[in-house]
């Protein structure tokens, strides 16, 4: 016996109507009302994400527009037209890949084709799906044709990209946006499939799927296919599995690892997860986006219904919100994000998670949310001590004793010629840089948990060189910067300064007073006239 081939859900149960297509009542409203009344237009322009019902929505209005039989706008789906469309018989609705029919020469066709009147039907409907990957030359030929078409050719274009279809397109199509589906939207679509299916699901497991679907429905019934593959009963574990994500249970403990500032829980945990070959780039999507909620639950605590969870996850959630500050979630979220663009160009993406993990739960991080208000300070005390210079109050840096010449080296890979340790040049060519809060609060937004480790640095500019020598007091630095944190530096203060230079850094936290650079000698003499710092008043010395 053979049996007949299997067919997907998401193709099983494509929308038939306009009174199917969910959570677009804008639009079907809109297109019934047209054929209803017999004013639909020459051509039309679906535009949304993914699995949205663009194309759907393409094809029932063409089956609407050509029943014999049509009922308040919607196609019958019983008289012959309906049904040689639905089996892709009929010639008068002809369906075109933009993609793989992009050129001149194809557009040529379809003008020669278009003149020829329907052979079954009233209206000679074309559907061009992904039209935005049309050439310039082909748009320029299917113009004229979309300005004056035939009374009997109507033109629908359905695209992903309204962004890459020109100007004189738009204008001479009706538009109509898809939104994305909600998670409430999907969900009561997969539980109602299933009730028609051989297979069952939680609440929960729906829900869980139409999250991971990211408001595309065509994506939530390929996701529930391959769950269904897996069991029967579909639980909140079978869609993880199925689906290889690594669960709300494993970034909830990575989320109290960074609040409890616990490495090693969260370590362990990212361990686990590799031995079971979850994707890290995936799951650091997953902490991103729980990340994401924490700062919506912060910002507005009263509103819960902004966060779409499960009623478990979410008292979950608002349990590890209060572990947390505003800054904290922001300057975290930030941090994960970059972890997830450096993990798409890195080789070992869970060395780059574990890297920015290990950053987030050290002291290396304590710089959230206030960092802004430090660089300011900074910056007044840097003006306070320039104001002393020009008195004569503290003592010209070229009285300290001459320093020891060490040959350039490499730091973790970086060419000696962009960043060099090694002892600053002769104090009387060392010029502070006035403006280093404004480069570090620059270089905060391009890399903030690298920007942490800079807390308290000072830089001079040696002109004669065109060298910028930074000043670092911090034992962690010279482990965690790297040549791609010097580079984004050097880029800040170009954007800041308006030139670029050579990068030279001293780490001073273990050096005594008599090697220390200028700016602790005349942080020293500005204490000892009696000038408090930003520091000092906070403290309420």
């Amino acid at each position: 016996m053979i049996m007949g081939a299997y067919e997907a859900l998401y193709r099983k149960w494509r929308p038939q109507s306009f009174d199917d297509i969910v959570a677009q009542p804008h639009i079907t409203r809109t297109l019934k009302n047209q054929i209803v009344r017999e004013k639909t237009a020459h051509a039309y322009l679906f535009t949304g994400s993914r699995g949205t019902g663009k194309t759907t929505c393409a094809r029932i209005f063409a089956k609407a527009v050509n029943c014999l039989n049509p009922k308040d706008g919607n196609p019958c789906l019983e008289c012959e037209i309906c049904r040689d469309a639905e089996a892709g018989t009929l010639t008068d609705i002809i369906e075109i890949d933009g993609a793989s029919n992009n050129g001149v020469d194809e557009v040529r066709n379809l003008r020669e084709n278009a003149v020829f009147l329907p052979v079954r039907c009233k209206y000679k409907v074309y559907i061009i799906d992904e039209v935005h990957m049309m050439s310039a030359g082909a748009f320029n030929a299917l113009l004229k044709m979309i300005e004056e078409p035939p009374e009997y050719v109507k033109f629908v274009f359905a695209t992903t990209e309204i962004h890459k279809v020109p100007a004189t397109i738009l204008s001479r199509c009706q538009r109509f946006d898809f939104r994305r589906i909600i998670p409430a939207d999907i969900a009561g679509r997969i539980q109602y499939i299933a009730e028609h299916e051989s297979f069952s699901i939680s609440n929960a497991a729906a829900h869980r799927i139409a999250v991971l679907s990211d408001g595309g429905m065509r994506d939530a019934l390929s996701l529930l296919d391959q769950c269904a593959a897996v069991s029967e009963t579909i639980e909140t574990e079978t869609v993880e599995e199925a689906v290889g994500v690594a669960g709300t249970e494993s970034v909830f403990l990575i989320l109290r690892a960074i609040a409890e500032k616990n490495a090693a829980d969260a370590l362990e945990r990212i361990d686990l997860l590799y031995q079971q070959s979850k994707d890290m780039t995936r799951f650091a999507d997953e902490l991103s986006q729980q990340l994401r909620s924490l700062m919506i639950l912060k910002t507005a605590p009263n509103d819960p219904t902004l966060v779409d969870m499960m009623p478990d996850d979410l008292a979950a959630l608002q349990e590890i919100a209060a572990m947390y500050t505003l800054p904290e979630i922001i300057e975290a979220l930030g941090a994960i994000r970059q972890c997830c663009d450096r993990m798409t160009r890195a080789g070992n993406r869970r060395m780059e998670l574990e890297m920015t993990l290990i950053r987030l739960c050290t002291d290396q991080q304590q710089s959230s949310g206030d960092f802004k208000a430090l660089t300011a300070r900074i910056a007044a005390l840097e003006q306070q001590l320039a104001d002393l210079q020009r008195h004569g109050i503290a003592a010209a840096p070229q009285q300290l004793p001459p320093p020891k010449r060490k040959q350039p080296v490499s730091a973790r890979g970086i060419p000696a010629q962009n960043l060099q340790i090694e002892t600053k040049p002769d104090d009387k060519q060392l010029q502070p840089l006035k403006n280093w809060a404004a480069v570090l609060e620059r270089f905060y937004e391009m890399n903030p948990s690298v920007a942490g480790l800079l807390q308290n640095s000072n830089a001079y500019i040696y002109e004669e060189k065109n060298q910028l020598l930074m000043i670092v007091r911090n034992s962690m630095f010279k482990y965690l910067f790297k040549t791609t944190d010097a580079n984004l530096l050097l880029d800040a203060a170009e954007q800041v300064l308006g030139r670029r230079f050579q990068l030279r850094y001293k780490n001073v936290e273990s050096e005594n007073e008599q090697t220390a650079p200028p700016a602790d000698l005349l942080f020293r003499r500005a204490q000892e006239q009696g000038i408090q710092t930003a520091e000092q008043e906070d403290a309420g010395l």
